[in-house]
């Protein structure tokens, strides 16, 4: 049967010999520190399998109905046609004062043909152009701690992911749109809040729906407690124990001998669990490229043959 938190901080409670009657006593709380502690440890040591999840979305069409009257040094601007809301996306509309400037819409309710900006329109007075509104950005999961790779379908690659200060760049001077090719990591939902979910910045802009694909590490910032279970394989679960008595009982106990051998018993477990580990990456093999055979076939043949030429002059697996 799986562990949970509590089955853990039991049976770490019962080898410190400390009563267990009551799990949120002093010694209890502080145990179970501990066990949060090594558990952060862990998840934030590799990429796990099991930490391995996947999302996926359709990106939004572009929205272009009707035409728009901006307004010189306005925030406002004005739809022809009211629309569902349109906060967070990208206006782009001809500019000559400004040439190639996007704006992001700050404010809009929905059904309304009244929106603003984030900051005033830099060009002057344009009474019903035409505009393109796109959606480039989106939130990713809530727990996603790290992208792995992201795919975009009709394309063999997967979608390249760039640093933001390259996608800042090619946002500043290219204003195409159709399926996306590249994406970067770019900010938080609430801008500057790292406790709400990425987001993840797509060029071109999608002019269209498109299917979206991610996988990501999951994070573990989860307070273990209570019934909760770690996010961790249950065969593997002993590594909380061993790896919470290693730090306790030098700690509650000035007991370092026990700690050294709690502490051989979690580097045991966590051999172990990084050789699957290797498993699952799959073993990289390298070898190294045949151009140097033909200099010794070529400028050696029949010439004196040292030792390093012998074994180290061919492929390992050569005859």
């Amino acid at each position: 049967m799986a562990l949970s938190t509590n089955d853990i901080l039991t049976r770490c409670l019962q080898e410190l010999r400390v009563p267990s009657s009551s799990l949120v006593s002093d010694q209890a709380l502080r145990v179970l520190a501990i066990i949060n502690e090594v558990y952060r440890d862990i998840m934030a040591k590799y990429t796990w399998y099991w930490l391995v999840k996947r999302q996926q979305f359709n990106t939004l069409p572009k929205h272009t109905s009707g035409n728009i009257t901006m307004r010189d040094s306005s925030f406002a601007a004005t739809l022809s046609l009211a629309a569902n809301s349109l906060v967070g996306r990208k206006l782009v509309v001809s500019n000559a004062s400004d040439s190639g400037a996007v704006y992001r819409i700050a404010t809009h309710a929905s059904s309304s043909t009244n929106l603003f900006l984030d900051l005033a329109y830099t060009g002057p007075t344009a009474a019903s152009v035409s505009y393109n509104i796109y959606q480039d950005e989106y939130s990713l999961a809530t727990d996603c701690g790290r992208v792995l790779f992201m795919r975009q379908f009709g394309y063999a690659r997967k979608l390249q992911m760039i640093s933001p200060e390259e996608m800042v760049q090619i946002k500043s001077i290219d204003l195409s749109e159709g399926k996306p090719t590249v994406a970067a990591l770019m900010d938080f939902s609430t801008s500057g809040d790292p406790t709400t979910s990425r987001q993840v910045w797509l060029h071109p802009y999608p002019d269209g729906p498109y299917r979206i694909e991610l996988w990501y590490k999951q994070s573990g910032n989860a307070e273990l407690s209570g019934t909760a279970r770690p996010l961790i394989p249950d065969e593997y679960s002993q590594i909380l124990i061993y790896g919470t008595l290693a730090r306790a009982y030098p700690i509650i106990h000035s007991d370092l001998e026990r700690g050294t051998y709690f502490t051989q018993l979690f580097n045991d477990v966590l051999n172990l669990m990084v050789a699957q580990q290797r498993e699952y990456e799959g073993q990289p093999a390298i070898q190294p490229e045949d151009t140097h055979r033909g200099f010794y076939t070529r400028r050696r043949r029949g010439a004196h043959q040292s030792l390093g030429d012998a074994f180290f002059g061919r492929l390992p697996y050569d005859p």
